[in-house]
């Protein structure tokens, strides 16, 4: 028996703690204070009243998702992706700052309502709660330069806003939905500061943590990253290597060029790849998802080039161009949507290559590419604080061999100093098997966030 009730009445207690005003947990604790003895003990529950800070954040949004009818989702029969969600999520934030040590902590609860209108499971409904914790840090510094840390942290870094090829964890960066969090790992780390301009970080990720590895497995991977930052530029080289695979070479760097226009660069080299290719085989389908290119020698890389510039008026339009070197050319797509259309009739049929089936489109559905083909370009207009109260985001990105494209929409409206009303979309376009239209022709969330 799932020990829910237990966990209710402790969540319970801690969102009533969390509804007491800071000011009245210091002055408890200062009273709480005088009753002890020793000027030691006062002091020391001072330092951890001034440490200690908070937020907590609630978020009740609803979605609306039209589900394509593409070859990898058959009829919506084998991914059974939901029409409508309504969610409630509760996300407060604990942070302890003790002399040397730090302490945070992200605990979450998650209450969500699904309903199907498409595929096998049409007219159905479902409740799903979950209770975890998303992020977690302890970190103690060592030294004045030198720190070490060891947590579940959701490690992002680079300029780009399509996606951070330099990042050889995080496939996501979080910018296409920043309603939705990024699921953490479990990372050990070392930083060490080289005066004021220079950062050296050894990076271990030890555990999968809240991200979910399905087709291919979890693999440790550690990584050396060096860091500059100047007056007006900054630079990172990052060199990693995935345990039982290959090294990487990432990096990113920007300039300011003027108060108004930033010039940046963002990518990554590297003998092979791990992702999964379609090769021509004697299987019912006549091709098959391989990882072909785990044992190449060759360099292959992927490099994102952009600039974004600010207009006087207040408004900021970005300009980003990508090369995915790892992703397919044309005769790749070609033989990739055919064994998906192949994959899709067999699933259909129920017949006797429905798990081969059921197989050949998981790994379609996930070959470890963040995008299929190799060329993409990016514009976005984004405006924040107009009147003090909205901010906007438009972001169109085009794949430029298929022709598909896709539209973001983000909306962010303050209703007072803790009440924001949001609202993010996307609107998928081209024919019916490109990359943009695999599973949705559009979704849209509309929601409320209550902070204190």
């Amino acid at each position: 028996m799932k020990p829910y009730p237990l966990l209710i009445v402790l969540f319970i207690l801690l969102v009533c703690f969390l509804l007491t005003p800071k000011s009245s947990i210091a002055t408890e604790v200062s009273n709480n204070t005088e009753n002890m003895e020793g000027p030691e003990s006062s002091m020391l529950w001072n330092e951890l009243a001034e440490g200690f800070d908070y937020s907590v954040r609630f978020l009740t949004s609803g979605m609306y998702q039209d589900v394509a009818e593409s070859t990898q989702n058959p009829n919506n029969d084998f991914l059974e992706l939901p029409r409508y969600i309504a969610k409630l999520d509760i996300r407060p934030d604990f942070s302890l700052n003790f002399r040397r040590l730090e302490l945070s902590a992200k605990p979450r609860m998650s209450l969500e309502y699904k309903a199907w209108e498409d595929g096998v499971r049409k007219g159905d409904t479902d409740w799903e709660d979950d209770w975890f914790i998303n992020e977690w840090l302890a970190r103690i510094r060592l030294t004045e330069s030198l720190f070490a840390s060891y947590g579940r942290e959701n490690l992002q870094w680079g300029p780009s806003f399509l996606f951070s090829p330099s990042n050889p964890f995080f496939m996501d960066n979080g910018r296409s939905n920043p309603k939705e969090e990024v699921p953490g790992m479990d990372f050990a780390r070392i930083v060490w500061l080289l005066g004021k301009s220079w950062t050296v970080s050894l990076i271990a990720n030890l555990g999968e943590g809240r991200q979910e590895f399905e087709i291919q497995e979890f693999e440790k991977v550690y990584a050396m990253k060096l860091d500059y930052t100047g007056k007006d530029s900054y630079g990172s080289m990052i060199l990693s290597h995935q345990e039982k695979d290959r090294i990487r070479l990432g990096g990113f760097a920007g300039k300011t060029v003027s108060d108004a226009f930033l010039l940046y660069g963002e990518g990554v080299l590297s003998r092979g790849s791990n992702a999964l290719y379609p090769v021509e085989t004697n299987n019912p389908f006549g091709a098959s998802m391989e990882p072909v290119e785990d044992e190449d020698s060759s360099i292959e890389g992927s490099i994102l080039v952009g600039g974004s510039y600010t207009l006087e008026i207040g408004p900021t339009l970005t300009l980003e161009y990508l090369y995915n070197g790892f992703g397919y050319n044309d005769s790749e797509a070609s033989l990739y949507y055919r064994l998906r259309q192949e994959a899709s009739n067999a699933y259909i049929s129920t017949g006797p290559l429905a798990d081969l089936s059921g197989l050949t489109l998981g790994r379609t559905a996930d070959p470890g590419l963040r995008f299929l083909r190799r060329n993409y370009i990016m514009l976005q207009y984004q405006h924040s604080e107009i009147m003090n109260v909205l901010s906007l985001t438009f972001r169109w990105t085009r794949n430029l061999d298929d022709n598909c494209g896709q539209i973001i929409m983000i909306a962010e409206y303050l209703l007072g100093d803790h009440i924001q009303l949001f609202s993010v979309g996307s609107i998928n376009g081209g024919s019916r098997d490109t990359e943009f239209r695999a599973l949705f022709n559009c979704q849209w969330m509309i929601g409320l966030e209550y902070t204190f």
